[in-house]
């Protein structure tokens, strides 16, 4: 009976701080028309809350993301560190942006890793929120790992990224 209880328990208080983030996310603008500022300051916040060493490297040039796209941006991005923080065993995140007619954004960590067909399933809400958020703006989301390799998520950019329509 304690075992069953010690096991709601933790899963209650993991529901709650799931709800929490999302809340958060939810409510996520962005101060600047810099991607790279913003990104540098998510990075501040996860590094600060986990105390995992967390790096951001951008290369190449191109025009500034509409404001619109940057939040789904940067929901896509906050949600792989949360799947970092709950279920890699990281010890290592790199963050790289590659701006360019097609930017990419990619999380890589060298965690546990997983299979991906496994994770598919609607019983993921994290990838399916990186879904939906990435077709917003019409991008794609690309998730490789394996089991003991750690995990990279990319979220590619179309040339002409807009948010859009609700359906």
């Amino acid at each position: 009976m304690q075992v069953a209880l010690d096991e709601l328990d933790i899963g209650l208080r993991e529901s709650i701080n799931d709800v929490r983030e999302l809340l958060m996310h939810f409510r996520t603008r962005t101060n600047t028309d810099d991607i790279e500022q913003a990104l540098q300051e998510t990075l501040q916040k996860f590094k600060h809350q986990t105390g995992l060493s967390a790096h951001l490297q951008v290369h190449g040039e191109g025009l500034p993301l509409p404001a619109d796209v940057q939040v789904q941006v940067l929901h896509v991005v906050q949600e792989a560190l949360s799947n970092v923080r709950k279920h890699a065993g990281a010890t290592q995140i790199e963050v790289r942006v590659q701006k360019g007619a097609q930017w990419q954004f990619t999380v890589q960590d060298d965690g546990i890793g997983f299979t991906p067909h496994h994770a598919r399933s609607s019983t993921h809400i994290g990838l399916n929120i990186m879904q939906e958020r990435a077709g917003r703006v019409g991008a794609q989301v690309k998730v490789h790992s394996s089991p003991g390799e750690g995990t990279t998520v990319s979220l590619v950019l179309p040339e002409h990224p807009v948010m859009q329509a609700a359906a």
